[in-house]
């Protein structure tokens, strides 16, 4: 069956005009009660911040701005409502001129008093805000002719209401200058609450003066001033979000779990009734009626649901600061977290997260010794007259040494002790409900402050008994913090004191791996980052041996001296020191080497050397000067003689027999001077020990027969060659065997012994000359090598001095040794080999075990 398009047509048309009237009635008549409920809010608003510190300026100002604000929507709402039209306008005009003025003092003590603007500019503000309300409530000078139509509101404005606006405008522009002035200069914390503020202030005072103000003015058009009103709704917002969130103007509200939802339940429930009523109108009444009441209840239901209560347990209530806390889970984790290897600094941080995040207090703070038996340093706060209270108070401290370590003071509950409740209440007023003493063994480790929850809930017995376990967990990782700090700052001293040292140290473990060394080993030994943990096999062959024996337990370094080969300086003197490392046990874990460069002592020695010797040198030359004048004036006066005396038998038979032995003389003198010839122009070559051994041997072994001494030369097949200047070494071997054959006036044997060994400080020749003479006195040994010192009656005592000197500039060690159990002495002179000029030797020959040190 089809419909007639001509009837079908004014119905729809009905239909529209019947859902835009609706739609209009209900915008008319919910638009009184929103700006009810807003000055409501307001009004609660205002006492909210006066109740909460009735005495503080801050309060006061912002109590009058929103109350002034609370009276001006409340004229809007009664002129909505159908109250006097005349009389309901003059009230809107009269509360709002103290809007300005109040906002104008309120920036200027908020959130610090401010020069600018002057108390009298703030005066001035509310005489002229006082006077405007005066004459808007008495006189038709701003408004007049007010009425309510069915299409608006509408109004004539009075002669002052240019002037009103003037003072409006400029009032609430100064105002709004001082505001953000302040929020540039502002950091932290009172940033976050300047910028909350500031902007649901620009926001409402904006929108309010453009609908209510400026467009009535210039458009001279009022039906839109109920809109102004609704700007308010962000400060509303944004002041409720900074005092839940920032404890704006210090208020500390308690808003239950049940009446958020509550609140959050009859929100959405308004907002589901007000686009059913603007949805199209139905011709039966009762069926709204019902779709109403349904939509209410399934709301109610929808909200009151499993998915609707984790929404509110995700979003709400953390916002709130609420949430059911599960200790057990808190526990455990709070354990794993604790139970780690930390500094002090971080076991604060992570115990201010785990109980910020578990209880959400108003403030925290926390203080702890810098080590065992320090003083008190704090490690977080978010107040510094905590952190004062903790580590200044008397009071405070004579309370923590009383409790059992450790412990958990909760300072809300009461107690009979008067001195304990005033140190309490000290607490209580500093902010701080709840005081962990931290500790082990009757020592106070730390102390932890807690304020009071956020959420306003207390601490309950359930929380203070995990306080009580956390304040044990806490206990026991700051004491480790500290003693893991004072290891750190041991080992970090240990490590500043051997990267100061000179000497090159490196440190190795029991399987001979390298773990750590200095930057003068780096530099000395050539090692780098890389060489950690290397084998001993990137250490120089001396180095190496050391550390393998000090490893075995065999033999110990103790100042040894030895030679390393440097990539850039080539030979390098050392004395190198074992120590072996060990656990508790008493186990081998590692060993250490302590490698001294001794180029600048060697250095040293060589100029001292050589200033002696230059010393020596002059005396001896002054001796020699004295012994040579007298020869040459023998021959001076025989040649001045010479042109009287030619003739005479007895001149000629005298000059014949004295002139030679003065000549002599002169030669021995000359031969003493060839002694003296510096060594450093020798020119080295490679040299066969055995061969030169044998020629010196064969050379002087028929005058020392004719002195009744033996010469007897032990060598074995093969030895390895040294670097050596031939003309020195048969001087230097000469001149001991001279000493030993001296020694042994009554005659005997002189054993010349050559060998090689392979020591721990590297490969060496071995020569050692030894006689049966009478030895040496103890008394004089110290003495031998100084230059003129002799037993001799004739000696010059220069012959070992000599003998040093080669043996020195051949890097060799000369050394006399008493024979032990027998007389004679030992001269032995140790020549190091590098280990390419090693010839392999028979590994039976029974010289090389013979050559070892005494000893070994």
């Amino acid at each position: 069956m089809c419909s007639d398009p001509k009837r079908a047509r004014p119905r729809a048309q009905h239909r529209r005009h019947s859902h835009g009237r609706r739609s209009r009635r209900t915008i008319g008549f919910v638009t009184p009660f929103i700006l009810a409920l807003i000055a409501a809010v307001l009004l609660g608003l205002a006492l909210s911040v006066l109740r909460a510190r009735p005495r503080s300026p801050i309060n006061r100002w912002f109590a009058a701005y929103t109350t002034a604000m609370a009276g001006w929507t409340g004229a809007l709402a009664c002129l909505h409502f159908g109250f006097d039209a005349e009389r309901s306008a003059r009230a809107v005009f009269a509360s709002a001129s103290f809007i300005p003025g109040a906002f104008l003092a309120f920036t200027r003590v908020y959130p610090t008093p401010s020069p600018w603007p002057p108390i009298m500019v703030t005066r001035l503000g509310l005489t002229i805000g006082a006077i405007f309300a005066g004459l808007s409530l008495f006189t038709p000078l701003l408004v007049y002719d007010a009425v309510l139509t069915p299409q608006g509101f509408s109004r004539k404005s009075g002669p002052l209401y240019p002037l009103f606006a003037a003072y409006f405008l400029m009032a609430w522009i100064s105002a709004l200058g001082v505001f953000i002035a302040k929020w540039r200069r502002a950091r932290g914390h009172e940033r976050a609450q300047l910028q909350y503020l500031g902007i649901g202030l620009i926001v409402s005072g904006a929108g309010g003066i453009t609908s209510n103000l400026l467009v009535p003015l210039f458009l001279g058009i009022a039906t839109y001033v109920w809109l102004g009103p609704f700007f308010i709704l962000p400060l509303v917002a944004l002041v409720g979000h900074a005092i839940i969130r920032h404890r704006l103007l210090d208020l500390r509200p308690v808003i239950h779990r049940g009446v958020a939802h509550g609140a959050v339940t009859g929100l959405v429930a308004a907002v589901a009734l007000t686009i059913v009523r603007l949805l199209p109108a139905t011709s039966n009444q009762t069926i709204s009626v019902q779709l109403e009441l349904s939509v209410v209840a399934l709301v109610v239901l929808l909200m009151a649901s499993a998915p609707a209560q984790r929404v509110f347990a995700r979003v709400l209530d953390p916002y709130l600061y609420r949430g059911a806390l599960d200790h057990g889970s808190a526990l455990s984790h709070s354990t794993r977290r604790l139970s780690r290897l930390m500094q002090p600094d971080q076991v604060a941080s992570e115990l201010q997260s785990i109980l910020t995040a578990a209880f959400v207090p108003e403030s925290y703070v926390m203080v702890a010794r810098s080590g065992p038996g320090g003083e008190f340093r704090r490690l977080s706060a978010t107040d510094d007259r905590l952190e004062d209270l903790l580590l200044h108070s008397p009071e405070v401290q004579r309370l923590a040494e009383r409790q059992p370590c450790p412990s958990v003071i909760c300072t809300s509950i009461p107690v009979d002790d008067p001195v304990t409740a005033t140190t309490y209440a000290k607490l209580r007023d500093a902010g701080l409900e709840i005081v962990l003493v931290l500790g082990r063994r009757d020592e106070i480790l730390g102390l932890v402050g807690l304020g009071p929850r956020r959420s306003g809930d207390a601490y309950f017995e359930r929380d203070l008994a995990l306080l009580e376990t956390l304040a044990d967990l806490a206990s026991i990782a700051i004491q480790n913090a500290l003693l893991y700090s004072q290891r750190v700052q041991m080992l970090e001293y240990s490590e500043r004191l051997l990267e100061s040292l000179d000497a090159a140290v490196v440190a190795v473990d029991v399987q001979a791996r390298i773990t750590s060394f200095n930057r003068a080993a780096g530099r000395l030994l050539g090692l780098n980052d890389a060489d950690r943990g290397a084998p001993l096999t990137v250490l120089p062959s001396e180095i190496a041996w050391a550390l393998t024996f000090a490893l075995t337990d065999v033999w110990r370094a103790r100042e040894l001296e030895a030679t390393v080969e440097h990539p850039a300086r080539g030979v390098v003197p050392v004395m190198v020191s074992t120590a072996v490392l060990r656990d508790d046990q008493r186990r081998i874990a590692g060993a250490l080497v302590v490698v001294t460069d001794l180029s600048a002592i060697k250095e040293l020695e060589r100029n001292q050397r050589r200033v002696e010797r230059l010393a020596t040198m002059a005396r001896f030359y002054t001796g020699i000067a004295h012994e040579i004048r007298s020869p040459l004036a023998s021959i001076s006066n025989f040649i001045s003689m010479l042109p009287d005396r030619f003739d005479d038998p007895e001149y000629r038979d005298t000059a014949t027999r004295l002139l030679p032995l003065e000549v002599s003389r002169i030669a021995r003198l000359a031969d003493r001077l060839r002694l003296m010839a510096p060594s450093e122009g020798a020119k080295l070559t490679t040299v066969d020990l055995g061969g030169l051994l044998a020629d010196i041997v064969a050379i002087h072994a028929a005058s020392a027969k004719a002195q009744g001494v033996e010469i007897v030369l032990k060598r074995p097949a093969r030895v390895p060659r040294i670097r050596g200047d031939q003309g020195q070494l048969i001087q230097l071997f000469v001149n001991l065997l001279n000493n030993a054959i001296e020694a042994m006036p009554d005659g005997g044997v002189v054993e010349i012994e050559l060998g090689h060994r392979q020591g721990p400080t590297g490969a060496a020749v071995i020569v050692r000359i030894v006689d049966e003479g009478v030895g040496i006195d103890p008394g004089i040994r110290q003495h031998l090598f100084q230059p003129f010192f002799t037993t001799k009656v004739s000696g010059t005592g220069l012959g070992l001095s000599i003998c040093r000197e080669i043996a020195d500039f051949h890097r060799a060690d000369l050394r006399l040794i008493p024979r032990p159990g027998v007389k004679g002495t030992i001269a032995e002179i140790e020549f190091p080999i590098r280990e390419e000029e090693i010839v392999s030797l028979k590994p039976d020959l029974p010289l090389t075990r013979s050559l070892a040190p005494p000893g070994d």
